[in-house]
């Protein structure tokens, strides 16, 4: 199952990790070191990220339905959802 990460930026390495469930300590564990003078990123999983998880799709099969998704995205601009004039605007 995927799991939020807090992460050095100087050395990379994760500092902290727990569940999608449990952001909240993620976000609390990051503000206190970043408190201390570490800089930071929390890496969230995305819905692909954890659709994938769930659906038990290897790293291949992951990589394709990602490919997929983007293609998918990409389709749509144009559509009702975009203005022409402007396609990266989303209308509302």
């Amino acid at each position: 199952m995927p799991k939020i990460r807090v992460v050095d930026l100087q050395s990379g390495q994760t500092l902290f990790e727990c569940s999608i469930q449990e952001s909240d300590k993620a976000y609390q564990f990051a503000a206190q070191m970043e408190d201390m003078g570490l800089d930071l990123k929390v890496i969230v999983p995305t819905l692909s990220d954890t659709l994938s998880s769930s659906l038990g799709l290897n790293r291949d099969e992951q990589k394709a339905y990602e490919n997929s998704l983007e293609e998918e995205m990409e389709g749509h601009e144009g559509s009702c959802c975009f203005n022409d004039n402007d396609p990266n605007k989303i209308l509302n």
